[in-house]
């Protein structure tokens, strides 16, 4: 482990120098960045995946929706396709990424996907719609109207380190570009002393600082086959961080889990060896569960008709703020500013 460090220390130091570069260059203007026009909202983060950034999205998909009409832009990572994408219903996860068509059915009014956001946001109609961009805090050559920064307080960026020797895509002063900063996966009931510890930390940044927590709603049923009572669960996962969500099912049932890469792409011949899996076991007490994201990379017409055959289950998620009215209300006066 130390020789590790010693070895990465150095590339760290590199990989800092070389985004701090990248950042002064867009701070001095030599790089341009196109200021979007009308309301929009970037979520993103300085740490790799996991942090909690889709949840939160697809919180102000519900908040703003009721008011509002919500775009949602996103690169639209893990898709089989290329450049601007306005996400239909026949698209699947192949298509245009997990992410995305969870905000489709998450009802946003438009989801767009693009790896070069800016000419996403040139070919939208920006009339009246406020947009949000999902991971694009490092994506400097736009810039939307409020940033906000999204932090796993399980790894907190300001304790973390830039690529390798830790797991921050640029240096800690890269929150300086936020406006509100989102503690995610919190542990419930966080204590005061606990929050202090942290507000203390983003001093220097002055800016608001929230904290949410991760609760899990009750299992929706995505077959027929359901099973009263079950024991058991073959949790199968494609997402960055499951430890919280097979932590949470231990409390409730013995669990084997089958996890895969961050936003794999199931095939069906993973589908059969899931169930080959599945088999082995008591199928009078077992369930399959697996998450939101996934459920949206299983969506192919193979793949639902393999699955019917078997008691599968969805785990939804909701999301808890802490000072909740203060948070919507800074949002609120924001979309709502002339």
């Amino acid at each position: 482990m130390i020789l590790v460090r010693l070895i990465s220390a150095p590339l760290a130091a590199i990989y800092w120098a070389i985004t701090s570069v990248r950042n002064l260059l867009f701070n001095l203007g030599i790089f341009k960045t196109y200021v979007i026009p009308g309301k929009s909202i970037c979520i993103g983060n300085l740490n790799l995946g996991g942090s909690g950034k889709s949840p939160l999205t697809r919180y102000l998909i519900d908040r703003l929706q009721p008011e509002f009409k919500v775009q949602v832009l996103s690169r639209g990572y893990g898709r089989k396709t290329k450049g601007h994408v306005m996400v239909k219903s026949h698209h699947t996860a192949r298509d245009v990424g997990d992410e995305a068509v969870q905000y489709f059915f998450d009802q946003a009014h438009e989801v767009h996907v693009c790896e070069r956001r800016k000419d996403a946001v040139l070919s939208m109609n920006r009339y009246d719609h406020v947009l949000l961009l999902d991971d694009a805090l490092q994506h400097r050559y736009v810039r939307a109207g409020l940033t906000i920064l999204v932090s796993d307080y399980n790894r907190p960026f300001f304790k973390d380190y830039t690529l390798p020797l830790g797991g921050l895509r640029e240096g800690r002063n890269g929150a300086k570009r936020a406006d509100i900063v989102v503690f995610t996966k919190c542990p419930l009931n966080l204590s005061q002393e606990a929050q202090q510890s942290y507000l203390q930390a983003l001093q220097p940044f002055m800016v608001p600082v929230f904290f949410s927590s991760v609760h899990y709603l009750p299992l929706k049923p995505i077959t027929s086959k359901a099973v009263v009572n079950p024991e058991h669960v073959v949790l199968v996962t494609g997402i960055a961080n499951p430890a919280p969500l097979e932590k949470h099912l231990l409390n409730h049932y013995s669990v084997t889990h089958l996890s895969f890469g961050d936003h794999f792409n199931y095939t069906l011949k993973d589908l059969k060896e899931i169930h080959r899996k599945f088999t082995t076991f008591d199928i009078e007490k077992t369930i399959i569960i697996t998450t939101e994201k996934d459920f949206m990379r299983l969506q192919e017409t193979s793949m639902t008709v393999e699955m019917s055959n078997y008691p599968w289950y969805v785990q939804p998620i909701g999301l808890t703020l802490d000072r909740e009215e203060a948070f919507l209300q800074t949002i609120q006066d924001y979309v709502r500013k002339n």
